[in-house]
């Protein structure tokens, strides 16, 4: 029996400080990776064919029009809600600021197709000529 410390060295690697690192880090990006979303939640209409410009955030205001449980509509302009019979006078006041910007207009899958075509008309009587729907793929769809 070898008593006392003439045994040699113990190379063998601790890693119970590395595991409870990586999973304090684990913790921290489950908690902060569903805050990163932006925007407000819609489900968008399916399209087949679907483009993606790199610079339409750049150049574009985007509007987002939701149905909630009552079958109200709620209108939100660059993430700021504003009443639906307010939109026309609110999109002016925007075409007279930013009248080079185009209008993104995200409508919710379950909203009637005479609602967003108003709302595409309204928008072109501020005075923004292009006017875009944002959509998603089909799913299981090849790009």
């Amino acid at each position: 029996m070898n008593v006392g410390g003439g045994g040699g060295l113990n190379s063998d690697i601790n890693v119970t400080p590395f595991v409870d690192i990586c999973l304090v880090l684990l913790i921290i990006f489950m908690v902060v990776t569903p805050m990163l979303q932006e925007g407000i939640t819609i489900n968008l209409p399916y399209a087949k064919k679907s483009e993606k410009h790199e610079d339409d955030d750049a150049h574009a205001i985007v509007v987002a029009v939701k149905t909630e449980q009552n079958g109200e509509q709620t209108v939100y302009v660059q993430k700021k809600p504003i009443p639906r019979d307010q939109y026309l006078a609110e999109m002016t006041e925007i075409h007279d600021r930013m009248s080079d910007k185009s209008i993104l207009i995200k409508a919710d899958r379950s909203m009637k197709y005479g609602d967003v075509r108003k709302m595409m008309i309204e928008t072109n009587q501020a005075g923004f000529d292009s006017v875009a729907l944002v959509t998603e793929k089909v799913p299981g769809q090849e790009e």
